[in-house]
Formats: structure tokens, C-alpha cells, sequence
């Protein structure tokens, strides 16, 4: 399992944006598939990072997150973006591509849920907005209170 592949969505897009704005300043091959480098954190603290291809796990990063833990943090990918560019544009154009896929299947959903009520019965519609209401969350009924009933009390 790749080094992006154990990062967190959320280490490995930090670690885009890292790579992006050049917060890796230095880095240097160690030995086959292994790299160290320097990468100044979100604090402004500079923290060393080494990146292991073969054992991703050995990987290790001096950062709070990281320091001492088997786990890929946002410091180690931008250091891998840096060494290897185009598996940044890669990671880019996948995130890009799931976002408006995401996109297109939630605008298909709406659209069938709209189409849906398009052609339900009055009984039927009043019988769901209840039951919205009453199992549905307590903000949910609350909001529908205020916004209908003005200032019902609601004690």
C-alpha cells in the first residue's frame, strides 16, 4: 500500500496545499525509494520528514501529529508531492473528478426527489411532512414551528 493510500483525506489534501505553496524546502533522495526533507508546518515551525516508498508505515515526520505514530501526516505528502510532481497533478485531477461526480449524482438525487413529490397526493405529502416532523430532529420541527406558526410557545 502506497504512501497517499494510508494518509487521511484530509493529511493528503493538506499535503497538496502544502506541496503548492512550497512549504517543502529542501529535500534529498537518502537511499533507494527514501527521502528526508524539511517542511515548514502551519505554525511556521520547521519540521524534518522522512518518506519510505517500500515501508510507508516507517515513514516519520518531528510534527505533533506525526512524531512518534505509524501514521502518514500532511508534512510526509507534501514531501512525496515534491518528490514526485506529477503524482501530485494525479491526486489533483482524481480530487477534482470525484468532486463533480459527487456533484452530478447529488443534483440526480434532487432531481429524482423532486420528481418524486411531483407526484404524490395531497394525503400523501401531508403524511410525510408529518412524520418528517415528529421523527426527524428537534431543530427540524422547531424551525418549522417559527417559521409557520410565528411565535408559538414552545414551552
Amino acid at each position: 500500500m502506497g504512501l497517499l493510500n494510508l494518509a487521511s483525506a484530509a493529511s493528503a489534501w493538506r499535503g497538496y496545499e502544502y506541496y503548492k505553496s512550497g512549504k517543502v524546502k529542501r529535500y534529498r533522495e537518502t537511499d533507494d525509494d527514501q527521502y528526508e526533507g524539511q517542511v515548514i508546518g502551519s505554525n511556521g515551525a520547521s519540521y524534518q520528514v522522512k518518506i519510505n516508498l517500500e515501508h510507508p508505515r516507517s515513514s516519520q515526520c518531528a510534527c505533533p501529529h506525526a512524531a512518534g505514530r505509524r501514521i502518514v501526516c500532511k508534512h510526509m505528502v507534501a514531501l512525496y508531492f515534491s518528490v514526485f510532481p506529477e503524482e501530485a497533478e494525479d491526486y489533483y485531477r482524481e480530487v477534482i473528478e470525484a468532486e463533480e461526480m459527487a456533484e452530478q449524482e447529488q443534483e440526480q438525487l434532487e432531481n429524482a426527489v423532486i420528481a418524486y413529490v411531483g407526484k404524490m397526493k395531497k394525503a400523501e405529502l401531508q403524511q410525510a411532512l408529518l412524520q418528517t416532523l415528529f421523527e426527524g430532529p428537534e431543530w427540524q420541527f422547531e424551525r418549522f414551528v417559527c417559521e409557520n406558526l410565528g411565535e408559538y410557545d414552545m414551552r
